[in-house]
C-alpha cells in the first residue's frame, strides 16, 4: 500500500496526509541492514471542510456530525475525497481501480469504512436540514401571525381615527352653519335697526322743519314783561 500510495504522489496523482519526517537515527555498520521498518498508513480522522453559510459565518460539518451522533470513522469519507481529488487526472475506470488496489494492499481500512460513513453522514445533514426547514417554516408561521396582529391594529387604527374625522367633519359642518345662522340674524337684526332709525330720523328732521317754518312764518314770539 505504501508502495502504491508514494508512486501516485511522485507522479502527483494523489496528496498522501504523511505525518511529518522524523530524524533518523545513526546506523552501525556493525549490524546487518535489516530494511526499513514497514509502516501502515494508519489513515486518521480527516476534519471537515467548513462551508460558508448566507451570513458567511463558516457551517461546521463537525459540530453537525457531532450533534447528531455520528461516530469517528476509521477511514473517514472525507480522506477518501481527497484522494479521489488527488487523482482526478485518472479516468474513473482507473481511478476507482487504484483505490481498490489500495484497499486491498492495505489491511487497516476496507473501502466499506468511508462508504459507510458517508452514509451515516449524509443522513446527519438531512436530518439538519430537516431541522433547519421546520424551524424556517416555524419562523414563517410566527412572522405570518404578527404580520396579522400588525395589519389588523393598522386597520383598527386607522378605521378610528377615520371615524373621528368624520365626525369632526360634521361637527365643524354643524358649527359652520350655526355660525352662518347667527352671523344672518345678527346682520338682519342690525340691517332692520339701521332702517328704523333712519325712518325716524326722516320723521323727526320732519318735524322739525315744519316747526321752523312757524318761526319764519310768524317771526319770534315776543318776550312777555310783567307790571309791578
Amino acid at each position: 500500500m505504501k508502495g502504491i500510495l508514494s508512486f501516485l504522489e511522485k507522479a502527483g496523482l494523489v496528496k498522501t496526509d504523511a505525518p511529518a519526517a522524523r530524524p533518523v537515527p545513526p546506523v552501525d555498520e556493525s549490524t546487518p541492514d535489516a530494511g526499513p521498518e514497514p509502516q501502515s498508513p494508519g489513515p486518521a480522522p480527516a476534519p471537515a471542510t467548513p462551508l460558508a453559510q448566507g451570513d458567511g459565518t463558516p457551517l461546521r460539518l463537525d459540530d453537525i456530525y457531532a450533534s447528531e451522533g455520528v461516530a469517528a470513522s476509521a477511514y473517514p469519507a472525507e480522506r477518501l475525497l481527497r484522494l479521489l481529488d488527488g487523482l482526478s487526472a485518472m479516468d474513473e475506470a482507473t481511478r476507482q481501480m487504484a483505490i481498490r488496489a489500495m484497499d486491498a494492499a492495505d489491511e487497516s481500512w476496507t473501502i466499506d469504512d468511508p462508504l459507510a460513513d458517508a452514509a451515516t453522514k449524509v443522513k446527519a445533514l438531512a436530518a439538519h436540514a430537516g431541522r433547519l426547514q421546520a424551524n424556517l417554516a416555524q419562523l414563517e408561521r410566527e412572522t405570518q401571525t404578527q404580520l396579522n396582529a400588525v395589519n389588523l391594529r393598522q386597520e383598527q387604527a386607522v378605521g378610528n381615527i377615520r371615524k373621528q374625522i368624520t365626525e369632526l367633519e360634521a361637527l365643524a359642518s354643524r358649527e359652520l352653519a350655526r355660525a352662518a345662522q347667527e352671523t344672518a340674524a345678527h346682520e338682519a337684526s342690525l340691517k332692520a335697526a339701521s332702517e328704523q332709525t333712519a325712518q325716524e330720523l326722516g320723521q323727526v328732521t320732519q318735524a322739525s322743519q315744519r316747526l321752523q317754518g312757524l318761526a319764519l312764518q310768524f317771526g319770534t314770539p315776543a318776550s312777555t314783561t310783567t307790571g309791578e
